[in-house]
């Protein structure tokens, strides 16, 4: 994410070079027109949450100011940059006789290099933005949508087919917005109507997958596994057993886990207060040795040789400076 940060950085400055080549050139102030047009194109395309959504949605006065003000900007914006050129070729005492497609070819090229580096829609519903103001702006849009992502698995009913809860689940967190959709069915779980009981299995183990886990398709997939047991010991056995096989084969993942108190915390109730589950004795106390045996695996690994965090695309995408 990083990379192509700084990548669309470079892009960008396509668009400034444009209009500071032209006033370098000596081209007149007949130049504001076509390289406004290009700008304003260029917002539409990096930050569309700053532009009406709908047809409907222009016809009304906010809107139509907030157009008008992104377009006056961006005539101010292109005004100085022609200004600054031919403030620069006045000095310089050259002034190159250049067509004048040539730099607004140099500004257009922006437009859709930025759009294959960044997509302002896809990099929402991964909850990445470019800066705060667009945060604000698209994260209610992003939220509303994996909301309304989730709904058919939340009407899911309780005795529904795992084969057919599973494969659902598994189409549901298969996008760019996993980590938001996960995040919607954490907190719709959180209070339940009713049990979910093939849903939570779903989950469990699709958190637990190691397709998922390896890749790090979604941040601390197996902390999230283990919330979403919510104690519940048949949850849980489905979740051990995977759990200690995927700390063995990706210990740089030890992270991602749930805390090894938290383990040893739900080990030690023995889960007695639990007086809907039919596991016997025997079974609840092998399921609390596991527990403590997965804490132990985590503590080995993470004394041993600490992870290096990773830098999450919001820590990253959030300094960025503002580009227009």
């Amino acid at each position: 994410m990083l990379t192509r940060i700084r990548l669309l950085k470079a892009a960008t400055a396509l668009l400034y070079v444009g209009p500071l080549f032209a006033g370098i050139s000596g081209l007149g102030w007949g130049m504001v027109a076509p390289f406004v047009a290009v700008f304003v194109v260029w917002l539409m395309v990096l930050r569309p949450e700053q532009w009406p959504a709908s047809p409907r949605e222009w016809l009304t006065l906010p809107a139509l100011g907030a157009a008008l003000t992104q377009v006056l900007s961006q005539i101010l914006l292109v005004t100085v940059l022609l200004a600054v050129g031919r403030g620069i070729g006045a000095l310089a005492g050259f002034l190159p006789t250049v067509n004048p497609i040539l730099p607004l070819a140099l500004s257009f090229l922006a437009i859709p290099l930025c759009r294959i580096l960044w997509d302002a829609r896809e990099a929402a519903n991964q909850g990445v933005f470019l800066d705060e103001e667009a945060e604000i702006a698209q994260a209610p849009r992003a939220a509303a949508e994996a909301a309304a992502a989730i709904v058919p698995l939340l009407n899911l009913p309780d005795a529904a087919p795992d084969a057919e809860v599973m494969s659902k689940t598994a189409n549901a967190l298969s996008g760019l917005a996993a980590d938001l959709r996960l995040d919607a069915l954490t907190a719709a779980l959180s209070r339940p109507s009713r049990n979910h009981a093939s849903l939570r299995r779903a989950l469990v183990l699709w958190c637990s997958e190691p397709e998922v886990v390896a890749p790090a398709r979604v941040s601390n997939a197996m902390a999230r596994g283990f919330a979403l047991a919510d104690n519940n010991p048949d949850l849980l056995r489905l979740y051990v057993p995977r759990a200690m096989a995927l700390i063995a084969a990706f210990p740089d993942r030890a992270a991602e886990f749930p805390n090894p108190k938290a383990l040893r915390a739900a080990a030690a109730t023995g889960f007695a207060a639990d007086t809907d589950s039919e596991l016997p004795d025997h079974l609840r106390a092998d399921l609390c040795d596991g527990l403590v045996a997965l804490a132990g695996s985590l503590e080995r690994v993470l004394t041993a040789a600490p992870p290096i965090p990773e830098a999450r695309p919001e820590a990253v995408a959030k300094p960025a400076a503002r580009f227009a």
